[in-house]
């Protein structure tokens, strides 16, 4: 059955932007390499201009796709605020008392929250350790590979040509007619 060969593995945030950051780099990259070259002028530090650049397009891609609701994650929630003799130790978040199971954060908490520093935190709850399937990132932000995009590339590149005309160009190279 094809669900017990299901790649369950759970990737945390930090490690699906990890991915995304460099499909991402990789795809835009290769892009670049097909393009002429611009006759402007080339700065000493553009290539890591660019670098930076498709990586924050990565890290922007990752929350939109959780926002729309394209990416399912889970986290640990509370609703629990942390007493206040415990803020003076932690000053990272006002929340305690996260659960022990993850459940599904839904589109709307991702709309709603601010996800900083491993947490997804609104008014009144947060989301700690997130994670989402791995199979999932990789179906959105597949592995890039140059070779398919060079087998796709020599596919687009054949002509367009009809039965009568491949009839044609046979008969030419069977009796040798020139112009």
């Amino acid at each position: 059955m094809s669900l017990q060969r299901l790649d369950r593995t759970q990737w945390s945030y930090a490690q699906a932007l990890d991915h995304v950051q460099t499909v991402t780099v990789a795809r835009r990259a290769a892009e670049a390499a097909e393009l002429p070259p611009e006759p402007s002028q080339q700065h000493w530090g553009s290539s890591k201009n660019t670098t930076f650049a498709w990586k924050t397009e990565a890290e922007t891609e990752l929350p939109v796709a959780l926002r729309d609701g394209d990416l399912l994650a889970h986290g640990r929630y509370t609703e629990e605020r942390a007493a206040r003799w415990s803020l003076a130790n932690d000053h990272r978040s006002e929340f305690g008392l996260h659960s022990g199971y993850h459940t599904s954060i839904r589109p709307e908490q991702w709309r709603e929250g601010k996800y900083f520093d491993g947490r997804l935190t609104a008014l009144h709850w947060e989301f700690i350790d997130i994670r989402m399937p791995r199979f999932l990132v990789k179906t959105i932000w597949p592995d890039h590979t140059p070779d398919r995009m060079q087998a796709a590339q020599c596919v687009a590149e054949a002509p367009y040509t009809t039965p009568y005309l491949e009839l044609m160009d046979a008969a030419i190279a069977h009796f040798r007619i020139t112009a």
